[in-house]
């Protein structure tokens, strides 16, 4: 089982619209603790509601209930608000084409966005926030990160 701690970040605000996807992401950064301080400055604007750590760390950054402010302009199934709709899951990882997804942190995201998927039967969706960010090719993660593969986790 993989430690879990809470690490709020003041960057959320009210959902309003039901939970109906889940968008990955990987953070782009060379430490858990830079992506955890980043979520504190005022000036980031950027949460996830967890943050899973290369060996498997679980954060939890904002209450599935509140919007986490993860996909910024982004659109899908008609949603402009993804953010709204969504809940944002991240890998700690540098997003670099040479860092890989540990077995770990694989492992964990598959228990929670299962977890997910049961806790809220009105998603309908995985996707990847290269997926949903607009204009197409804003973003690209994790796509680049090795190791990561969507269909690990949308056959959950």
């Amino acid at each position: 089982m993989s430690e879990e701690l809470t690490h709020p970040s003041p960057h959320h605000s009210a959902r309003n619209s039901p939970i109906r996807l889940i968008v990955m992401h990987a953070d782009a950064s060379a430490s858990e603790k830079g992506t955890l301080g980043w979520f504190m400055d005022p000036t980031s604007k950027v949460s996830y509601h967890v943050l899973i750590g290369r060996q498997g760390t679980v954060y939890r950054i904002v209450d599935e209930s509140r919007k986490a402010w993860h996909a910024g302009k982004a659109k899908w199934d008609g949603h402009d608000d993804v953010n709204g709709c969504s809940l944002g899951l991240s890998f700690a990882n540098k997003h670099d084409g040479h860092e890989a997804l540990t077995p770990i942190q694989i492992a964990v995201a598959r228990d929670i966005v299962a977890g997910w998927r049961a806790k809220y039967p009105g998603i309908r969706a995985v996707v990847t926030h290269a997926d949903v960010a607009i204009p197409a090719g804003r973003k690209t993660d994790p796509l680049h990160s090795p190791g990561f593969s969507l269909a690990d986790f949308t056959a959950l």
